[in-house]
């Protein structure tokens, strides 16, 4: 398998979180749950030059399971959250909880890219071609608004303050903040808040052999223990343990048993 990471140019860099590239993915089980994170992505499958598509998969309120059965070779953008809104006409609230055909958004452009890309086959001319090709795709500023450029900032913090306090620090009314964060994450601000926060747990307890969850809620933020369980089962479809069990090295991806 080969598995390759490229991080964008400088022009990029505040919307794109990295490119990358599998070749004869196979992990090893039939199906994985996929985590939410806030943030959009776009694939290109490029396993069957007959078959397969590309797709915008956009920002999850919840867990995905996909099918991790046959090896694939897949090609793609992670975006930081809120990145993808600069290249799209819709908002990106139009593509909450969807995985859409990438043509139905970018037209013909989609099938000659990825024609291109079957015919090249070479990781570092792929990327540079999904990078340039960004950059032509442009519909929007590539900066954030100032309301949502704070927002993203404030929700990164291991303690976050509350959506409702962060909404209030950038002088918007309530509903024009919501609606603006909606448009350019595709989440609204309270639930964006909350999967960070499930990340954290995430990224606190991945180098752990043994996890004291009190301690983990405690030092994430919750308020309690049943409001932590409560998230994480809603995020997750998994107890905590049960996750702990089925984790893998790649932080949202948890495989399931057959």
């Amino acid at each position: 398998m080969i598995a390759l990471h490229r991080p964008p140019s400088p022009a990029l860099s505040g919307l794109v979180e990295l490119y990358w590239y599998y070749a004869g993915w196979a992990p090893g089980h039939a199906r994985e749950r996929l985590l939410p994170s806030g943030s959009m992505e776009l694939i290109f499958d490029l396993t069957d030059e007959t078959r397969g598509d590309a797709f915008l998969v956009g920002a999850q309120s919840g867990a995905v399971e996909i099918d991790t059965s046959k090896p694939q070779t897949l090609l793609g953008v992670h975006f930081k959250p809120g990145g993808a809104f600069a290249f799209l006409k819709p908002p990106a609230h139009a593509f909450r909880d969807e995985e859409v055909t990438l043509a139905d958004v970018w037209g013909g452009l989609a099938r000659d890219l990825r024609e291109q890309f079957l015919a090249s086959r070479e990781p570092e001319a792929m990327f540079r071609r999904l990078e340039a090709t960004l950059l032509r795709q442009r519909v929007r500023d590539l900066d954030r608004h100032p309301a949502v450029e704070y927002a993203l900032r404030a929700f990164q913090a291991p303690l976050a303050a509350s959506a409702t306090d962060v909404g209030d620090a950038t002088g918007l009314s309530s509903r024009r903040f919501i609606e603006l964060f909606k448009q350019q994450v595709g989440l609204t601000p309270k639930l964006f808040s909350r999967i960070r926060r499930f990340q954290h747990v995430l990224r606190t307890t991945q180098p752990r052999a043994e996890v004291d969850w009190a301690d983990v809620a405690l030092e994430c933020g919750y308020f309690d223990q049943a409001h932590f369980i409560h998230d994480f089962r809603g995020f997750s479809g998994l107890t905590p343990s049960a996750y702990l069990a089925l984790r893998s090295d790649h932080l949202n991806h948890v495989a399931l048993p057959d």
